[in-house]
């Protein structure tokens, strides 16, 4: 079960503040990533890093924006299957006008 989940938010931002604070270092990104990804095995709901990210993109499960709430499925899929992922992130960002 996901607790905390990164929404459409960290497209292009990728920050770290939030990888910093993660006590259970729950937060993923690599190179090729245009987001970073809760690990929802280690997540434990702490909310650290929803007070550090910068950019607001960080919520609860339950609090999910309707707007976002495909993006609890992108988190848990990318530690399954990072290249669909990263293909639908790409489109995501396309459809937000967002520069990569």
């Amino acid at each position: 079960m996901m607790t905390c989940v990164i929404t459409e938010t960290c497209i292009g931002v990728k920050g770290e503040a939030c990888m910093e604070v993660c006590p259970e270092f729950a937060i993923f990104s690599e190179p090729e990533d245009l987001m970073s990804f809760i690990d929802p095995a280690r997540c434990t709901d702490c909310g650290a890093c929803m007070e550090a990210c910068v950019v607001g993109a960080i919520y609860p499960q339950t609090d999910l924006p309707r707007a976002s709430v495909e993006f609890e499925q992108i988190n848990e899929q990318w530690f399954r299957r990072r290249a669909g992922v990263r293909e639908r992130v790409r489109e995501i960002a396309t459809s937000l006008g967002v520069l990569i």
